[in-house]
Formats: C-alpha cells, sequence, structure tokens
C-alpha cells in the first residue's frame, strides 16, 4: 500500500514516474483484495480520494467538485456501453487535468485539479497555451480539460533539456507536470489544451457545448478523433477504433472516456463520491497490436472444462509473436461478441499472458459470423452441465488427455518424465492408460514399439527399448512421492498444490482422507463448505482408482508416529496457528538442498505451516541463505525471525516451533 501511495504522489506531484500505470493499476487491484478478503477499513484514499490518495489542495477554489473517471475494467466497460449506446467516445489524453474560469470572456483562473475541491493556480504559465483563446463579451463560464504536449513539443522540450545537462522527460505526461512546476511560462508555447466540458451554456447537452466551445476558438477532445472513430457504429468499436489509430496520434492518450451526451440523462444518473456515474473511462494496456481472428478452437480440460482458446494471425506485441489467447468462458465471449474474422486487439496481460479484447466491428466483412457456442461436447457428443459459468463435459473419458498430463507432471503430480505429451497420448490411444492407475500396471514390453506418430519424411515413429525402460524405472519411483503430490495426482476439482498439501497435513493417509466428513474437510484451512462438498464427491468418485492405486504399492500415506509429541505440528505459532514461512535464494550447500522449490513448500505444510512467496507483517519466519537480500532486509525491519537453511532443517528434525 506504501509504495502505490508514493507511486501516486509522484505521478500527481511531480515529474518522476515510479511505476508504469500499468503496474500501478494492479498494485491498486491487489491492495484492494486484501482489504476486502480482510475486511480492512482504508482511510489512505488510494481507492476512493482524487489522484488516488496521491494529489495535494492548493490555492484556487473549484466552484464544482473536480473528480476522476471511474476505470472500471473492460467488463464493466462494456457493460456502461451497452446500457448507454448513445455514448460518445473522446480521447484520455495522458496530460494534467486544469479547470478554467472566464469572465467576460476573459481568463480568469486557470488551476490543476488538485485534490478535487482547492487546485495550485498556474493561470501565469498557461496564458498563450495552444487551443486557449482570450475572448470579449462571451460571459461568464468554466472550461475543463487536459494540458498536454504533443510528439512534437515534447521533442523540443527534451531537446531544451538535453541542453541543459538533463535527461529527457520519462513521457509527455510527466513533462507537463515538470515544466509547469519549475517555470511553466518559459514553456508556454510548447503546450496545448483540449476541452471535455464545460458550463458555457448551462444545460446545453455536451456535443452542443462543445460545438460551442470550438466555435469561440477552443480545441476540443472530440474533436482530434480521426475519421475511423467517429464513424464507428457504437461506443465500444469507437474505443476499440481509438486504440488501433494510438500509435499514428501526435499526441499521448492512455485510453478513452465514454460518456453520456444528453444533459437530462446526466442529471437522473447523477453523482457518485469520486466520479459521475453518466462517464467512465477505459484504460487500454501498455501494448497492443490488431490481429485478425482464424479460429475459435474447444478443449476439454483435466476437470472436464470445456476451454475456449482464440486462434489468430501471428502478430507481434511487445517484441514477441503471438499467436493464440485464451478466452475466459462461453458467457463472457458471446458478450463481447468476438467472431470469426474480426480485427482485435492482442496484447499480454501482465506482460507475460496472451489476450484480446475490443472486436472492431466497424472492420466486419460480410463473411464474418456470430459465434454459435457448442451444443454437445466436442470429444463424446454429451452435454455439459453448465450450472456455472464454467462449462464441464460430466463424462470422464472426455478429459483423460488432460488428467493423465496434469498427473505425471513435475510441478503437481507425481512427477514421471516422459509420460506427458505423445506418449501419454499413444497410451490413451491405444487402451492402455484411462485413469492415472492404469500407469502403475504398465510394462515395459507394453511400452515398447508403442507407436508415436510419423517422422517429417513420412516414416513410423515408435517408442524405444531403452526409452521404455527408463519411463518404467520413473514410474516406480513414482510409487514413493509424498501423500500430497498422489491426492493431487487425482485431478480432482479444488485439489491443486496447496490444498493437496493441506489435505495430507491434515489428515496424514488417504484412510482417513477418505473416510472423512464434509464438515471435517470445511474444517481444512481454506477449504470451506462448498470447496469440501466437491472434493467429498470426487474422493468418492474416485475410490476405484484409489484403490488400484494402492494395490500398486503407491503412496498413500502413514499415521503420525507415536511417541513424544506425536502429531504435533512443528511449524505452528504459540497460539496453535499455522506459521507463515518464506524459503528464499538457493536451498544448494545445505541439508535441503536436494529439494526442490515444490518439495521444500511440501515438508513446510507437511509440518504444519503455510507455505507463503513474500515477505509481510503476517510472516512467521523467513528461511534465507542470503543475507543482504531484499526479503532478508524486510524480514528484518519488521522484526520476523531469519534462520538458514540449515537451522530450519535442524528445527524440523528436533520439532522446535
Amino acid at each position: 500500500m506504501a509504495r502505490a501511495l508514493s507511486a501516486a504522489r509522484a505521478y500527481e506531484r511531480t515529474d518522476v514516474e515510479e511505476m508504469s500505470d500499468d503496474r500501478f493499476d494492479r498494485l491498486r487491484a491487489a491492495v484492494l483484495a486484501y482489504e476486502t478478503a480482510n475486511g480492512l477499513a482504508a482511510s489512505h484514499g488510494l481507492h476512493t480520494a482524487v489522484g488516488h490518495g496521491g494529489a495535494e489542495g492548493g490555492d484556487t477554489k473549484h466552484a464544482a467538485p473536480a473528480g476522476s473517471l471511474e476505470k472500471p475494467g473492460e467488463e464493466k466497460v462494456i457493460e456502461f456501453a451497452a446500457q448507454h449506446p448513445d455514448a460518445v467516445v473522446e480521447p484520455k489524453i495522458d496530460g494534467m487535468a486544469l479547470i478554467l474560469r472566464y469572465k467576460d470572456g476573459r481568463l480568469f483562473s486557470a488551476a490543476r485539479r488538485g485534490d478535487g475541491h482547492t487546485g495550485e493556480s498556474v493561470i501565469d504559465k498557461v496564458r498563450g497555451v495552444d487551443g486557449l483563446p482570450e475572448l470579449a463579451g462571451e460571459g461568464d463560464f468554466e472550461v475543463r480539460g487536459e494540458l498536454y504536449l504533443n510528439d512534437a513539443n515534447k521533442g523540443t522540450a527534451d531537446a531544451l533539456r538535453a541542453a541543459a545537462g538533463k535527461p529527457p522527460f520519462r513521457n509527455a505526461r510527466n513533462g507537463v507536470a515538470g515544466m509547469l512546476a519549475k517555470d511553466g511560462s518559459v514553456y508556454a508555447g510548447l503546450f496545448s489544451f483540449a476541452a471535455y466540458s464545460t458550463t458555457i451554456r448551462g444545460d446545453a447537452d455536451h456535443l452542443e457545448a462543445m460545438e460551442e466551445l470550438a466555435g469561440l476558438g477552443f480545441t476540443t477532445a472530440r474533436s482530434l478523433l480521426p475519421p475511423s472513430v467517429l464513424a464507428a457504429p457504437d461506443p465500444m468499436a469507437a474505443v476499440a477504433a481509438l486504440g488501433a489509430e494510438r500509435s499514428e496520434l501526435n499526441f499521448p492518450i492512455d485510453g478513452a472516456v465514454l460518456k453520456v451526451p444528453a444533459a437530462a440523462e446526466r442529471h437522473a444518473l447523477g453523482e457518485g463520491a469520486r466520479a459521475p456515474k453518466w462517464a467512465v473511462a477505459y484504460k487500454y494496456p501498455p501494448v497492443e497490436a490488431p490481429t485478425v481472428v482464424e479460429d475459435i478452437e474447444l478443449d476439454i480440460g483435466k476437470t472436464g472444462r470445456l476451454s475456449l482458446r482464440a486462434r489468430f494471425a501471428p502478430v507481434d506485441v511487445d517484441g514477441s509473436t503471438i499467436e493464440y489467447a485464451s478466452l475466459h468462458n462461453v458467457r463472457d465471449l458471446l458478450r463481447k461478441d468476438i467472431r470469426v474474422g474480426d480485427t482485435v486487439m492482442a496484447y499480454k496481460a501482465n506482460d507475460i499472458i496472451p489476450q484480446i479484447h475490443l472486436p472492431r466491428a466497424d472492420l466486419r466483412t460480410a463473411s464474418s459470423r456470430p459465434w454459435e457456442p457448442p451444443a454437445t461436447c466436442p470429444r463424446c457428443g454429451g452435454g455439459f452441465d453448465k450450472s456455472t459459468e464454467l462449462w464441464r463435459c460430466p463424462n470422464p473419458g472426455c478429459s483423460v488427455s488432460g488428467r493423465i498430463s496434469y498427473a505425471v507432471s513435475a510441478d503437481a503430480g507425481l512427477d514421471i518424465d516422459g509420460v506427458g505429451g505423445a506418449v501419454g497420448d499413444a497410451l490413451i490411444e491405444a487402451g492402455l492408460v484411462q485413469d492415472v492407475s492404469d500407469l502403475f500396471r504398465l510394462t515395459a514390453d507394453q511400452l515398447a514399439g508403442l507407436p508415436l506418430g510419423t517422422t517429417d519424411t513420412g516414416a513410423d515413429r515408435v517408442l524405444g527399448a531403452k526409452n521404455a525402460n527408463k519411463i518404467r524405472g520413473r514410474i516406480e519411483e513414482a510409487k514413493s512421492r509424498p501423500l500430497n503430490r498422489v491426492i493431487t495426482a487425482l485431478a480432482m476439482r479444488y485439489t491443486g498444490r496447496t490444498f493437496g498439501r493441506r489435505l495430507a497435513a491434515s489428515f496424514g493417509t488417504m484412510d482417513n482422507l477418505r473416510a472423512a466428513s464434509v464438515e471435517e474437510l470445511a474444517r481444512v484451512e481454506g477449504i470451506g463448505w462448498t470447496k469440501a462438498e466437491v472434493i467429498h464427491a470426487g474422493l468418492k468418485a474416485n475410490g476405484p482408482v484409489i484403490d488400484r492405486l494402492a494395490a500398486a504399492g503407491v503412496n498413500m500415506g502413514a499415521p503420525a508416529p507415536e511417541g513424544r509429541d506425536a502429531g504435533a505440528p512443528k511449524l505452528t505459532t504459540p497460539d496453535g496457528g499455522a506459521m507463515n514461512v518464506v524459503i528464499t535464494g538457493s536451498l544448494k550447500g545445505s541439508a535441503l538442498g536436494s529439494l526442490t522449490r515444490a518439495a521444500a513448500q511440501e515438508l513446510i505444510e507437511a509440518n504444519g505451516g503455510r507455505a507463503a512467496g513474500s515477505v509481510s507483517s503476517s510472516t512467521s519466519l523467513l528461511v534465507c541463505a542470503e543475507p543482504g537480500s531484499s526479503k532478508f532486509l524486510k524480514a528484518q525491519q519488521l522484526g520476523i525471525r531469519i534462520v538458514t537453511p540449515d537451522e530450519f532443517a535442524q528445527m524440523l528434525d528436533d520439532g522446535e516451533g
């Protein structure tokens, strides 16, 4: 939270950018999610105050509050556009908000937005700015808009700074803040202004008011729109068209603003505590590129879930080529109305995950057709379970490939290298494997000669005897994997790595787990009643598989040893709660050196603790072999106990908590 507030203050008050807008938005969302989950009442203003709590007031009082628009994310913006199909779209210029007051047509005051009630006066720094005319006899009125640097003037400003031995501004918005903070009158000729609201005609509709301003010589935000945006058939098409034109504009934008134009409707919708309810802002991803959807592909995942994937013409996004993107669910796809043949914008969520958004309805061709959701499962032809937004095929046979790949994975499953992918699919095609227990009945002779398709020259490929023996040896080794991995390998819903470890630590043996009631399962940390019911049903459904695994000699856990402190968790707090344990740095060279990171997390959970990834005030223990690292220093600052990997191993061996 402190980092987010610091970044907000830097953004609002200085020419320093502590973090990108995209990173700031993700951090703010994470803070909000944490506070909501823990019932914390926030007083910092990060979510409610103008400028996210980073803005300061000034010497000029605004005639009416000056809030910042809500930026609710794509889904809510789509809903807003659907509810207000006549909404107009304007560029969200990346500059600095100004509130201007005219008396008898003369510029009387110019102030920054500040804290929404008062702002710093900058009138002596903005006289003569392009787009800001001096008038005569036009009465008293207010104009609000954005002070910004166009691309050419940003270059000029950077050249002036270079001549003075200073680095260029990080971006145009930083340039405006820095130039105003120092001596804006020197740079006034470089600034531009675009108006986005006014009181010049009282309750006139927005478009009429903007036309009035334009007639008086003001530049309006709407007048800067490219023709493709003005010609778009609906608000979201206009948002998409503006995003596609972003790189061709000669001024900086970071999003689009959707506004209800009619004054009467605005009055009916009213104002929120921080922003008007008749307008929203859409933030564009940091880097995106247009591409064309070639197909929407369907598959069934390991738990039977219908997965949707868009395949599109390969496109370069921020230095990497992407051609596929996962889609959320049927309802989301229908709501966004993404069609095969549509031009869409591709980007990488969190700079990693390929995504698409904003179908360009204005560029649709006659061959484009609305996407129809599948009536039946693409594998078995049966019906779907549609009780949730994530459709599932109830036929277990449809998700065998996904379940086997998951069961043998090194990350979460039994770590049987060589059985995933082509080998796993070949075993299923040959009828040798239908569930994870079948793997332990395979012989080397069954594996050897397994058909694996053809080579590039058309020759048949088969699994050789040498590799077959290696795989058989790895299957044998997998029998001794810890119980939590056996639980996770069953690929039941809600039994991934974290809950697999917690279930194993809570019940100790598979027999105990299978005998547990829904109520007992629900008491495991983080599970609750709803998940417990699903896990309970999954264990019953997988009873025959578990029986076959046990018969094959797969580890089914062991009861806690009797004697001193039998069954007492070793990583618990004095009040009996789980210790939050963070491991950072390499474990090599210590008594824990042979453990992978996943195995170390399993060890923590098996001893009653909770594995965490970052140091916070709730951390109980940091295992660190690197004094001076960032996590080490933070733990020191917070007064958290720090031990070496060898000391941690000794704790577990001695039973010290």
